[in-house]
């Protein structure tokens, strides 16, 4: 069932050009990739498209998803894969509630820092997962996009940048010629947005101008022209 979304949180997917919880919201043909290169979970991809319904109104579909995660979580609190997902469920949860005011500033604040830590714990648990660190940096993207900038630590815009930057190197540049649209776009489209929170403009530019090179024709394309002409402001 899908749900009339408060006014403000209409109001806030406007204002973050319908990003929803990504860099861009990716098409079907967005996520294919070449045979033999990387190719995410199809684990992380379902519960993408599960969770981040609620962006569109669909809260039942998170609400339900969330529960699944959290019993799997409950059964195996070594299941790093869906460790990371009840991480993210916080966070939206946490926003979700904040922005229909049915919780304060503060409680929002303490929730959001259980994620993050929950979703260290996932990382931890397979450090070396590809798809554990993007999911992590997808979550710590939305922190940003949906909350006023004093309620987001720099920290959140450092492990953002790290996480991509470490994901970077895992694919190489050869392999990443060869990846999805959505992957491209998603790394070094949030790591320009990650520059530039954190003030360094120059970084966040040619992150953007990187958008540009390996998705053109695309709404990542879109996206970074419109990035890149609001550091020029």
């Amino acid at each position: 069932m899908k749900i009339r979304l408060p006014f403000v949180l209409t109001g806030l997917l406007v204002a973050t050009t319908m990003s929803h919880a990504q860099f861009v919201w990716p098409k079907p043909e967005y996520n294919k990739a070449e045979p033999g290169t990387y190719v995410e979970d199809p684990f992380i991809i379902k519960y993408r498209a599960e969770f981040f319904a609620i962006f569109r109104g669909d809260v039942a579909r998170f609400e339900r998803a969330y529960g699944e995660i959290r019993e799997m979580v409950r059964k195996n609190p070594r299941d790093a894969r869906a460790t990371v997902w009840l991480g993210n469920g916080q966070t939206v949860d946490a926003i979700f509630k904040f922005l229909q005011k049915k919780a304060d500033r503060e409680t929002t604040l303490k929730r959001l820092e259980e994620s993050r830590t929950t979703m260290n714990r996932a990382v931890a648990l397979r450090r070396n997962d590809p798809n554990i660190v993007m999911m992590r940096a997808a979550t710590l993207f939305v922190q940003g996009q949906y909350l006023p900038a004093d309620m987001v630590p720099r920290k959140v815009w450092e492990q953002l940048r790290d996480d991509h930057l470490w994901f970077q190197k895992y694919i190489g540049p050869e392999r990443m010629k060869k990846v999805s649209i959505h992957v491209r776009g998603e790394t070094y489209g949030s790591l320009g947005l990650a520059y530039a929170r954190l003030g360094d403009s120059e970084k966040a530019r040619r992150a953007f101008e990187k958008v540009i090179e390996m998705n053109p024709g695309t709404a990542y394309e879109r996206r970074a022209r419109l990035e890149i002409n609001r550091l020029a402001r």
